[in-house]
């Protein structure tokens, strides 16, 4: 896909996608979807799951299409600023960090 918008929110990334092929629905447990663990603080950063929304996972990537404007946010709500996510197909991720002592790239842990 050409058109790779790219949002930070914390150690979680959000790009514009496309659903792959192998893609299966992914269930949602309450009103939202946790899209990026806080392995340290519980803080965990999750999508607001209204009626519009729906979740899929394909090799051990959340993926997600919504047919209305929704929001990734942050449980403890001061950490980082909510972020509208306009109608699409959007795809997550863990940003990266270069760790010099171990010589390796890792995720970002929050």
């Amino acid at each position: 896909m050409k058109n790779k918008t790219c949002i930070l929110h914390g150690e979680c990334i959000v790009f514009r996608s496309s659903l792959p092929k192998n893609a299966t629905p992914s269930k949602v447990e309450g009103s939202y979807k946790i899209v990026a663990d806080s392995e340290v603080t519980g803080n965990h950063h999750v999508v607001d799951a209204p009626a519009g929304v729906s979740f899929f996972e394909a090799n051990g990537t959340t993926y997600m299409q919504n047919e209305v404007p929704t929001q990734i946010r942050c449980l403890i709500a001061d950490r980082h600023t909510e972020i509208e996510l306009p109608v699409g197909t959007w795809e997550f991720g863990t940003q990266k960090e270069y760790d010099y002592i171990a010589n390796e790239l890792i995720n970002v842990r929050d």
